[in-house]
């Protein structure tokens, strides 16, 4: 495996995309490069976001934040 310099996150935003979410993380899966985080930052889903994001255990980071309508930012902790 090459080495890379570069951390990259992967921000997945989502409002009641739960039918989707699993095709879009298996997508960021599916690149080759290392290190990788992949964070879904769900905007006040009513549907089973929350519950497909949970699916992925502690690999994928997962963030709700009330409905606000547009992307408010992200901090690492």
């Amino acid at each position: 495996m090459t080495s890379h310099l570069f951390f990259v996150s992967a921000i997945i935003p989502v409002y009641n995309g739960g039918a989707f979410l699993r095709e879009a993380v298996e997508s960021i899966r599916q690149q080759d490069y290392e290190p990788l985080e992949i964070i879904i930052v769900d905007d006040g889903s009513t549907d089973n976001t929350k519950e497909v994001a949970a699916g992925f255990g502690k690999e994928v980071r997962y963030v709700y934040q009330p409905n606000s309508g547009c992307p408010q930012p992200v901090t690492r902790d």
